[in-house]
């Protein structure tokens, strides 16, 4: 392990003296699976050998017959013409559900991305749905025009991240789906059209979460805002004080969430508020690694002494440090993420938030449940998407992880049952167990979802097993 790496104060749990002696035997624990050989992948229809797939965390994984990757809209469209089985279409494999594998057409959007009309009178600017989230930021910063908000992980594709609702956080500012004023989508005929709240609003409405079931979204016209930089900071406090604060914590800052540590006594505080740039220090900013390096390697001590875990949490905890940073809208949203993880994620409604996230804390306790990846949970508005999470109500949610080659089966299962007592709705493309008569039950428009996604792929063309299950196809 090198220790250069592990972000410092605020990320560093393991600063203490004395666990990284402890550590420095324990860094080959990491998973009691064996590793699998990637198999060579088969003979596709057309006589050329296709790999097989498998997602970030590596919980998803299929083999596909063919693999599409349309240089333009208009190869996508003659593709899907000519189709005569099922297509799903991925994007950069960081959805931990069921949404992508298939045993048929894999369609990539990689090559139709950029950013294209970009209005700095309208604030608009039109973006390819293989474009990546770190893509767009620097793109617009370059017309003097930042995203509205932006989700914590940037590698995700534009198209997926609407699909699924993605988001960051923030009172008064909604998902990225929410930024959105314009969609293109491609139906099962092949056929393009365009919806936007005036044109085509049912289809625009159910679009902006469209799962991928819809059609192929090919672009985005999103809203924008006027470049700005962010101050980050971000300190420790004991639980019971992170809990109680949280709405006060939430009103005083544009952006504000918590990360709560399993077993332990102590809860991180992370704001994000706009600042000048003539406030911005001049001192160049420290370099900083995957913030989860460090519980890695504290898990991996905890496979040694179970029984000092929550020791070993609250020693670290207690020496970490308040960190501020400053940058760019776009820097300062996306964080590195080395450490693969998979995740469960809910969202209740805002104002049962701390109640829900404190039960699940002492769950785990009470459990003696096995983990000790940091618990997020943050606050985003409300909105008119079918099926978003947040579907007229404010949100909080939480977003319980475990590293990939660890357990996390019976983790999720135990907490699952806390987010039904608080109405929560799963993030579509985390880890959940919810069928189609379950989100019928939390979805008010879920039955007109199903009516646009008929009209626009009668035979259903782009689903797969999981979608079937979920929307009761």
């Amino acid at each position: 392990m090198n220790f250069d790496r592990i972000p410092m104060s605020r990320r560093n749990l393991l600063k203490t003296a004395g666990i990284g002696l402890l550590a420095g035997g324990a860094t080959t624990a990491c998973s009691n699976q064996e590793k699998k050989t990637a198999p060579a992948g088969i003979i596709g229809k057309d006589g050329k050998r296709v790999l097989p797939w498998s997602n970030w965390s590596g919980n998803q994984n299929c083999q596909p017959n063919e693999r599409w990757v349309p240089k333009n809209e208009e190869q996508l469209l003659d593709a899907i013409r000519g189709a005569n089985q099922n297509i799903r279409a991925v994007g950069s494999g960081h959805s931990f559900s069921g949404l992508v594998p298939t045993d048929q057409t894999l369609l990539s959007l990689a090559r139709l991305r950029g950013i294209e009309n970009v209005n700095p009178e309208t604030m608009e600017a039109d973006v390819w749905a293989g474009t990546r989230l770190s893509q767009i930021g620097k793109k617009l910063w370059k017309h003097d025009m930042s995203m509205l908000n932006m989700s914590d992980i940037d590698t995700q594709a534009f198209g997926g991240a609407l699909a699924t609702s993605t988001h960051g956080t923030g009172k008064d500012l909604g998902t990225l789906s929410t930024q959105v004023t314009q969609l293109r989508i491609a139906d099962a005929a092949g056929n393009i059209t365009e919806c936007s709240a005036n044109n085509n609003a049912d289809l625009f409405n159910a679009a902006r979460n469209n799962l991928g079931a819809l059609g192929i979204v090919t672009k985005a016209r999103i809203k924008t805002d006027k470049a700005y930089y962010l101050k980050e900071h971000s300190w420790m406090m004991s639980k019971d004080e992170g809990l109680e604060r949280a709405e006060e914590l939430r009103d005083k800052h544009r952006h504000y969430e918590m990360y709560a540590l399993p077993h332990g006594d102590y809860m991180l505080g992370i704001s994000l508020d706009k600042v000048e740039e003539k406030d911005i220090p001049t001192e160049p900013p420290k370099a900083s690694g995957d913030a989860y390096e460090a519980f890695r390697l504290l898990s991996n001590v905890i496979d040694y002494a179970p029984f000092l875990r929550a020791w070993l949490v609250n020693m670290g905890a207690s020496g970490v440090e308040p960190e501020t940073r400053y940058g760019k809208s776009w820097e300062i949203y996306g964080n590195l993420r080395d450490i693969r993880f998979n995740e469960m994620e809910y969202t209740v409604p805002a104002e049962v938030g701390p109640q829900c996230l404190r039960e699940i804390l002492d769950t785990i306790e009470k459990q003696n449940i096995p983990v000790v990846f940091p618990i997020e949970a943050r606050y985003i508005k409300g909105d008119d998407v079918w099926l978003s999470p947040f579907y007229q109500r404010d949100g909080f949610a939480i977003s319980c992880h475990n590293f990939h080659d660890k357990d996390y089966k019976k983790y999720f299962a135990a907490i699952e049952p806390i987010f039904w007592k608080y109405d929560g709705r799963p993030h579509w493309g985390k880890i959940h167990s919810l069928d189609a008569n379950e989100f019928a039950a939390r979805y008010d428009r879920f039955e007109d979802f199903k009516r646009i996604r008929q009209e626009m792929d009668p035979d259903g063309r782009f689903l797969n097993d999981h979608l079937r299950y979920t929307l009761g196809v």
